[in-house]
């Protein structure tokens, strides 16, 4: 009976496009961060990893309370509490989709390509384990990681992967970007998450409907009144101002 619930779990996840993501991770990791949004506006943030030497999941830490049904504090429902940085992460089976939710608008796209590091032998200490220097160049900006052979997970914040080990420290050189590794613990409890429910674009046209939900009325109704709307433009404008530093300068990079 077991065989033939595994062969329909199976037969489920081909009918559905495969965007039923499930893996086990071996690893959660925290990550304290400062987000340079704009030139008067600093954010901090922390964001949660949890994954394993191929498969992973990133995302702010509320984002990934909320995602994974941890929202319930002491009987009060969280989802209502929103992270600034929106965009979560997953890396299953090669496949490296990037999502948001605005509102009600739910939207996603698969990232193609690598991150292609240069290694040197420059090393520090972070938390006490003795990390490797790493740079590359990607979207725009120039990014230094350190990252430790101690823990073998190919992972790093972000979709920045792909060196001997796990990141412990990563950072562009203007510094308007930078996580630093706060704790990492062994989790082994499976995890879980529905993409269906996220329209799949190609990334300019997610990049232009991204940015419509963030900037603009696109999603308000044509008969709202002109005073009204202009008023709401005037105030998503100063929005756009503010947090005019994207992590990707140049997403096509």
């Amino acid at each position: 009976m077991k065989k033939i619930y595994i062969y329909f779990a199976f037969l489920l996840s081909i009918l559905s496009f495969g965007q039923k993501i499930n893996f086990e991770p071996t690893i959660r990791v925290t990550y304290d961060s400062k987000l340079q949004l704009g030139e008067k506006y600093q954010h901090n943030q922390k964001f949660v990893l949890v994954g394993n030497s191929q498969d992973y999941y990133f995302g702010a830490a509320q984002n990934y309370l909320n995602d994974t049904g941890q929202y319930e504090i002491k009987g009060i429902d969280t989802r209502a509490i929103s992270d600034y940085f929106q965009e979560r992460l997953i890396r299953s089976n090669n496949k490296t989709s990037v999502f948001i939710t605005i509102i009600d608008s739910k939207v996603r796209y698969e990232e193609k390509g690598g991150i292609k590091w240069v290694l040197y032998s420059d090393t520090k200490i972070i938390n006490g384990i003795k990390c490797q220097m790493a740079a590359t160049n990607k979207f725009g900006r120039r990014w230094i990681a350190y990252f430790s052979k101690d823990y073998p997970q190919s992972l790093g914040p972000y979709k920045f992967n792909g060196l001997p080990g796990l990141i412990f420290e990563l950072y562009d050189t203007r510094d308007d970007y930078h996580f630093t590794l706060t704790k990492v613990e062994k989790y082994t409890d499976e995890f879980d998450f529905n993409l269906n429910e996220y329209k799949n674009y190609p990334k300019d046209k997610y990049l232009k409907a991204k940015y419509n939900m963030e900037f603009t009325l696109a999603g308000y109704p044509a008969d709202m009144g002109e005073e009204l709307r202009r008023e709401l433009q005037n105030a998503y404008d100063r929005k756009k101002k503010m947090y005019d530093n994207p992590l990707e300068l140049k997403p096509f990079e």
